[in-house]
This record gives C-alpha cells, structure tokens and sequence, in this order.
C-alpha cells in the first residue's frame, strides 16, 4: 500500500480524532450515541459507513482509513443542481425542515422520486452546506453522567502521558542567562508506575517520542497509550508511530481531564519534586535528570501507594505473568520508526527540495515519487525511500535550514536551598544503594517478543 502523502495525512488524523473514542470504552453509552451523531455529522457518513469505519480501525489501526481518490472525484453523480436549488426553495418556505424531511418533500416532485432513492441524508447536507445554506442543528442536551472508576488490567495493558513546564537552569551556552525546562512522563495505569520521565530543553515531539522510547525500551511496548489533546499527542507522527509498533492511541473528550487522572496525581508529585529541585542548586540538564530518576526509584515507584497498597515497583512486577511485556527485537528497525517522514517527487535537476534544503538524488527516474525519512534536528542527511524500501541516504548539497522549523510543542529567578541539595544528594545515595541490592529486578531479556505483527 502506498503511504499518503500530507494532505491525506491531516485527514486520517482528523478522523482518527473524532473515531477514537467509539472504538473504546471510556465513554458512557449515552456519551458515544451523542458522539457518534456527532462524528455521523463531522464527518458527512452515514450510519452504516460510520459503522464500516469502525470495524476497519480495529482491524487494522489508523491506516485502515487512507482511501482512494475516484476519477470522477468532487462531480456530482446522482444529485443535481435542480435538485440542491429545489432543496433550498423548501428549506426558505420553513427553515425548521430537517435534511432527510427535504429528501421526502423531494421524492413527491415530478421526475425526482427514483433518484431521491439513491441520495443519503448526509449527501444533501454536504451539498447544501457547499451552497452557503447553513442549516439549523438542535443539539440534545447531555444528562449529568455518571462516572466509573476505571484501571487497566494489567501492568502494560495502558499508559498515561503527560507534559509540563519545568524548573528553571542555567543556560548551556549562555552563562549569564537560564533557561526554561519541560517534563515529559509515562506512567503505567495498572501499577502506576513511572515507566519514564524526563526533562529537556523544549516542548516539541521528537522530545516527546524520545520519552515514549526510552520508556519502550526499558519495559516494553503498551498496548495502548491515553493521552491528551495536546499538539505533539495528536501529532500526525505520532500517530503513525505507534500505529507502526501496534500501540493504540486514545485521547480522553475535550475538558474532561479527569478521565488521566493517574498521571495528572503523578504530576502533582513531580511538581513537589520541582519545588525542592529548584533550590537545590542543579546547573546542568543531565544533573536534573539524573536526580529526577534517583527521587523517581525511591521516593515514587518505591513508596507505597495509597490506592493499591502496594508500592508501584512491586505492583508492576507481581502482576507481570497475566500478560509478559513485549520487548523491541529489531532494535534498528524501532529506531527508524521515529525519523519523520515527507513525500517529494524527483525535480527536473535531479534533485529533492526539502524545507528550503537541497538533496541530489542518484538511481531514480525524473519524477519518481519518494519518501524521505528524517531527525527533524537535523538535516544534514535524510534516509530515501522508494516504494517503501531504503534506496540511499541523501546528504544536503545545499543546506540552508539545519533543523524543522514550526515543530508541534505544548506551549523565574530563582535561589538555592542547602537542604535540598542534601536531600537530593541522598537520595541519589540510596537509588544506588537499592540497585546494587535488587537482584531481582527484570532484566531485559525476561520481556517476551511481540506478537509478528506487532514486530516494528
């Protein structure tokens, strides 16, 4: 199958956005009726096509939605203009008229009863709309619901991502000035385990990922991740992502934070760390992330939890034979996974223009349609790809833009405490102390290998 270029790109995610939910069991049965007329409506699809959707997305993931363009694309086919224009001249004699209503009125006009059979509710709203009339919804008030208490079944089987700003450091490169950090975290539902998180300079997704892979690869894959709607959760890339690695991405519905809750209490612990790190005289990016994992191993995923009773560590571990992790085989193969991707086609000269660079191409045709695979962060090299299989990597003949700009991201003085610092200082003591003593902690090879198709 040939991959889809941007255009098609922002359409999968669009409908994977409105879809997500229905293929999920976060929401109450009367919220996914009232969303399902929603995305019926968004969407321009009927009930049957809504339900044909559905079926292919868990079958297939978000790839089961690129479709392919017909020749006679954009030309009317059964409805007519005699037709939009009579549905307007109802719609003006009583506004309140619904779409399927017109579509009666129309079947009884002379001439229009056979083909009124073959137009569906949604193609005449989508006509009508494109004919400037705008059509008057009156949308069901939602009663109070009544929410469940919900948490995954076993470590793995879910987790929670989350973002936020950081503490204040010293700038690395200006000594004068600091600099802003931002956190990235995972955390497992079941255990409510920390499985990553860490700092970095900037709030853009390939630093996003870089959490998400880190975590991988030290516990293995999810099955699925809950994330909210921020820019680099709903990420074309990030999409594909862990659609490639056979994770399923669901988003909690708009203002309603509560349903991550897990991670949203993790963040209020992080936060109480933030308060004391931020006096405790750290100046580099790596020190801070060093002591963040040292506090994490023991004062979070060592401690015991209140809602579980047992401590994160030990919850994560005990459970594990329900459903043993699957861990990363083919590890060059999961790292190319994460390189962005871009269609270009072969210039005249022989040559790719990508983000204002330029890359001579060697081997392919005037014209070929190709992919390029590439760290946003640099764009010095990027990786060919000609009908789905590496050809060559390209190196800039002319480079004049070394890194992506408009990368999607989440959008103090300070003092020193001495009492923070020995409190850090000590517990980075003892999460060395404890790993040298836990013999039994999981090692890698303990994590049992994807299913095939979930092998990236």
């Amino acid at each position: 199958m040939v991959d889809p270029n941007e255009k098609e790109l922002e359409r999968i995610q669009q409908a994977y956005e409105l879809l997500e939910p229905l293929v999920d069991d976060y929401l109450s049965e009367q919220q996914r009726r009232a969303h399902a007329q929603e995305v019926q409506q968004r969407l321009q699809i009927s009930d049957r096509t809504l339900r044909r959707y559905l079926k292919r997305l868990r079958e297939k993931g978000a790839r089961a939605l690129v479709r392919k363009k017909r020749s006679d694309a954009g030309k009317p086919r059964v409805i007519s203009a005699q037709m939009v224009k009579r549905a307007q001249e109802l719609l003006q004699q009583n506004p309140r008229r619904s779409v399927p209503m017109l579509l009666t009125l129309l079947s009884q006009e002379p001439g229009l009863e056979e083909k009124t059979k073959k137009i569906s509710p949604s193609t005449l709203y989508l006509h009508l709309r494109k004919a400037g009339v705008k059509l008057r919804h009156k949308r069901a008030a939602l009663a109070q619901a009544v929410y469940q208490r919900f948490q995954a079944e076993h470590p793995n089987q879910l987790w929670q991502g989350d973002a936020r700003q950081g503490i204040v450091l010293p700038h690395p490169q200006k000594p004068r000035k600091t600099k802003l950090t931002y956190l990235f975290a995972w955390v497992d539902d079941f255990s409510r385990k920390i499985m990553e998180a860490r700092y970095y300079w900037d709030e853009k997704l390939p630093r996003m990922e870089d959490c998400f892979r880190r975590a991988v690869l030290r516990w293995g894959l999810p099955r699925k991740c809950y994330c909210d709607n921020g820019r680099v959760y709903i990420s074309r890339h990030f999409l594909l992502l862990v659609t490639d690695l056979g994770v399923k991405k669901i988003h909690h519905p708009a203002y309603c934070a509560w349903c991550k809750g897990k991670v949203e209490n993790v963040m209020k612990s992080l936060k109480r760390f933030q308060s004391e790190a931020a006096v405790a005289g750290i100046k580099t990016l790596e020190e801070l992330n060093a002591t963040l994992a040292a506090w994490i191993e023991v004062e979070y995923n060592g401690k015991l939890h209140s809602a579980s009773g047992e401590t994160p560590n030990e919850r994560w571990t005990k459970n594990l034979g329900k459903l043993p992790p699957q861990r990363i085989v083919d590890l060059d193969a999961f790292d190319a996974l994460f390189l962005w991707r871009a269609n270009r086609s072969i210039d005249k000269f022989g040559e790719i223009r990508f983000e204002g660079n330029r890359y001579r191409v060697h081997g392919l045709p005037v014209g070929s349609e190709i992919e390029l695979r590439y760290n946003p962060f640099d764009l010095s090299e990027v990786k060919l790809y000609h009908q789905q299989t590496f050809h060559s990597i390209l190196r800039a003949t002319a480079l004049k833009r070394p890194a992506v700009l408009n990368m999607p991201e989440e959008k103090k003085a300070s003092h020193f405490s001495p009492e923070a610092a020995e409190y850090f200082r000590r517990i980075r003591q003892k999460a060395m102390e404890l790993t040298r003593q836990n013999a039994q902690q999981l090692r890698y090879t303990d994590l049992t290998p994807p299913h095939k198709e979930h092998t990236p």
